[in-house]
């Protein structure tokens, strides 16, 4: 069984990095006069985690409805194969529940949810690292 590479999982985790670090970065220095505390960089790099999810989840839908209507089927044909090489004896009742639960949630809305839940999700956990290293507040300022 082929295992499917890591490489875009890691172009698109250093792309989402790098856009919530450069937004953030952008409006601290440019729009907020150089200071930003850590929860408004936070909300921030969470909100445009949360956009570009919605964005993405628009495109992903659009894509395995019009463009590439197969892929769930394929995607299915190779989880049937992953379950069947890592469980060799498991029956076929089970195997057919384990289809049927995947198939469920591979719908294209079921996708578009998921998409934007997990994409948001991670958005805020790279935005609470980042927020930690670009926070600038005022020196000057009490309370």
């Amino acid at each position: 069984i082929d295992k499917e590479s890591p490489i875009p999982s890691i172009i698109n985790n250093i792309l989402v990095i790098g856009f919530i670090f450069y937004s953030i970065t952008e409006y601290r220095n440019n729009i907020n006069y150089g200071l930003i505390s850590y929860r408004d960089s936070l909300k921030l790099g969470t909100t445009v985690a949360f956009f570009s999810s919605v964005i993405m989840a628009f495109y992903t839908f659009i894509y395995i409805s019009y463009l590439d209507p197969d892929m769930l089927s394929d995607i299915l044909n190779r989880t049937e194969q992953n379950v069947l090489h890592s469980q060799p004896d498991i029956s076929d009742e089970q195997l057919d529940l384990a289809l049927e639960m995947t198939a469920k949630f591979m719908q294209p809305h079921w996708l578009m949810i998921w998409g934007v839940l997990g994409g948001t999700f991670i958005g805020f956990f790279y935005s609470a690292i980042i927020a930690f290293f670009v926070r600038r507040t005022d020196s000057n300022k009490i309370a």
